[in-house]
């Protein structure tokens, strides 16, 4: 009997080595020398939503970090697995308009890479008076951004648990450049808890975290940021490996 017990462990721990393998596979055909673009929102001047909420310059806590954070993580996570990665806000500047950052997008895929970009990530989270509300939501405007944008809602939904759905409200940034994109909301930085989850991370400057940069501007980086950067990972995974939607099946 122990033969056998041992036996069915060493089968079953390599399949599990095989699924992980070829989930491994999977993201490096997926990603493998797709061009994405990551736009963490706001920046500079624009501090996005604040923790304690409606506080300014005396917050806490500015959205424009935690969005520049999970830019960083997300953009080592593509590129270890073959993906080529451009950022549009690369420190803390001030970027004029969403317009302007779609235009940095494609001028920045074009000049290194010679074609577009498949993809355009806007990294964003929510704000609310409410401190213990917790939300996430995906904003698409364009017709073909909705694959994209329903993969990377499913990722990250498990976040809070509370789906506020897709928001076709026109605040998306594809209607500028004709480039399929998303505009992520994966929480409130509002939220009490959130909050935490960011001011337990470790402050670092982005060149440290990063080689490639030479921004010395500090941000926080963690679980929570981990996290986030995961699951958008896995939604591009996911979009990228799901089969073309034929004309007549999108709505």
């Amino acid at each position: 009997m122990r033969k056998i017990k041992i036996g069915l462990i060493v089968l079953g721990s390599m399949a599990l080595i095989g699924l992980v393998m070829a989930g491994m596979t999977l993201a490096q055909t997926s990603l493998q020398g797709k061009i994405i673009a990551l736009d963490a929102g706001h920046g500079g001047t624009e501090l996005g939503a604040t923790y304690p909420p409606n506080t300014g310059e005396g917050a806490t806590i500015y959205e424009k970090d935690i969005n520049l954070a999970v830019a960083y993580a997300l953009k080592a996570k593509l590129e270890g697995a073959g993906a080529n990665v451009v950022l549009t806000r690369v420190c803390d500047e001030t970027i004029s308009s969403r317009k302007s950052r779609v235009d940095m997008a494609i001028e920045k895929c074009k000049t290194l890479y010679n074609t577009k970009c498949d993809a355009l990530v806007s990294v964003h989270h929510n704000g609310n008076i409410d401190t213990t509300y917790d939300g996430t939501m995906v904003i698409y405007n364009e017709r073909q951004d909705k694959p994209l944008a329903q993969a990377l809602l499913d990722v990250l939904v498990p976040l809070t648990g509370n789906n506020e759905g897709l928001d076709n409200g026109g605040y998306g940034i594809t209607v500028y450049g004709h480039l399929v994109s998303a505009l992520t909301e994966a929480y409130y930085i509002t939220n009490t808890i959130e909050a935490n989850y960011y001011l337990s991370g470790t402050s670092m400057p982005i060149s440290s975290y990063d080689t490639s940069s030479a921004c010395s501007y500090e941000v926080r980086f963690g679980d929570r940021i981990n996290q986030e950067a995961d699951a958008l990972y896995l939604g591009l995974v996911n979009y990228f490996n799901a089969p073309p939607q034929k004309p007549g099946n999108r709505k």
